[in-house]
């Protein structure tokens, strides 16, 4: 279950990554000032999103990694909520 998760997320990161790489290359396209300003902070904040994501489901496979023991708890937990 937990693997799904990682495994999920990093894939969310990697999607998200190309999103903001083709988003820039549609800031050179000669789009106004204001909108150009827009999607700048737009793809900052995305980015920062997807850098704490990826961290964060690392982190995760680490741990689980180190302590396996977590993920029999993550799944009781889970089945009782």
């Amino acid at each position: 279950m937990l693997e799904m998760i990682i495994k999920n997320s990093l894939n969310i990161v990697d999607r998200t990554e190309r999103l903001i790489d083709t988003t820039r290359q549609l800031l050179g396209t000669g789009i106004d000032e204001i909108e150009a300003y827009r999607l700048h902070v737009e793809i900052e904040k995305l980015t920062d999103a997807a850098l704490v994501m990826d961290e964060a489901a690392r982190l995760l496979r680490r741990t689980f990694e180190l302590k396996p023991e977590i993920g029999r708890g993550f799944l009781l937990n889970y089945i009782v909520h």
